[in-house]
Formats: C-alpha cells, structure tokens, sequence
C-alpha cells in the first residue's frame, strides 16, 4: 500500500491538520499517486526542543481528529491510522530513523511523509536530510504565508490543493487569550481542550 506519513507535534492537532488529511486521501497526488493510508505520527521528543502536552492527550485528540473525519466521509474508514513508533520511544524524534524503522517493520508498504511548507525554512537542519529525501518521497502541504522555499530535489509541491489557513501556534495563543476557537478547531477537541484543562 502507499502510506503516507503526516508526522507533528499535534499539540493541538486543529482544523488545518484536518483538512491536510481529509485532501491527500481524497484526491490523487501529482503523477497520479493515490493514498491507501495516511499514518498520524506524534513526535515524542522534538529535536527543536519543542514543548508540548503530554502524550495521551495528544493520541486523544488525534483520535477525536480522525473519529471527525470519519464521520463527514466514511468512505475514509480504515484509511487513517495512529503511529506510536516516535510517541512511545526515549529519546530525540528523527524523522529519518522513523521512516526506515517503518520500512523494515512494514516492507509489504511504500512510504512517503507529508509536511507543510511552513517546514521548509528549517527542513536542511532535519537529520540526514539529502538521504532521507533520495529515499522517501517528501509531499509539501501548502501553508498560508508560507511559500514553497527553499525547494530540495525529492520534494513534490501539492501546489493546487487548498490551503492550510491555521497553524498549532495561533491556536495555542487564541487559547491562552480566551478568543473564540471557531474556525481553528473541531468542537470535539474544543470541549476536550476544556474539560481536560489544557493550555492554561
């Protein structure tokens, strides 16, 4: 099958995210590449020294992410699935060690990874970067405010699907500001976020 692997902080997985997921299963790739799988990967520990919530709200709410998914198109059941490899593993997240992990684990798959461009600025700091993408197929996801530069040789622009408006940042500052999360978050993640005290 072709897996295509969406990896990130998740924290909080929001209506970007979403729309990322709902748009590379529902419509070939360039080159006419279809998506059997798109695999959800948390990081466990960032190598940008990130902060984040814990693990099993994060696996929660991508879980809820998914169950919203499904439900507006259930032809989408079986089609996403929660990668644990990073999330339960000590040490510093690689996305290059992941990705050939999976593929001795899996090798009845293809594997490709999904990232927005707001990853390019950074992406030639990311661990073996040039194997990694003589390797793997890297898909850039369009983000608002962000062009698709720098650009590697492996990487494909989905330069014609819709863009992702919302960013993990914005949504942590709207919480922490009490500002309407309308328009950023699905309603189930919002009353998860609240019940469970996040962000605060």
């Amino acid at each position: 099958m072709q897996i295509l692997v969406f990896g990130g902080t998740f924290s909080p997985p929001h209506l970007g995210h979403q729309l990322m997921v709902d748009q590379v299963l529902s419509q070939p790739l360039p080159r006419g590449v279809q998506v059997d799988q798109v695999w959800l990967l948390p990081v466990g520990q960032h190598s940008f020294a990130k902060k984040f919530v814990a693990k099993e709200h994060r696996l929660a709410m991508l879980d809820l992410l998914s169950q919203n998914l499904i439900k507006k198109k259930p032809e989408l059941i079986g089609k996403i699935l929660l990668e644990r490899y990073e999330i339960d593993r000590d040490g510093e997240s690689q996305t290059y060690t992941t990705l050939e992990a999976l593929a001795v684990s899996h090798p009845e798959h293809h594997f490709s990874f999904l990232i927005g461009s707001d990853n390019l600025e950074k992406f030639h700091l990311w661990n073996n970067y040039k194997l990694m993408l003589q390797k793997y197929p890297f898909y850039v996801y369009p983000r608002q405010g962000f062009d698709f530069s720098p650009f590697y040789e492996g990487m494909t622009a989905l330069a014609d699907f819709p863009q992702a408006a919302v960013s993990s940042t914005q949504v942590r500052f709207a919480l922490q500001a009490g500002e309407n999360l309308e328009g950023l978050l699905d309603f189930s993640i919002i009353d998860y976020i609240k019940k469970q005290q996040l962000f605060t």
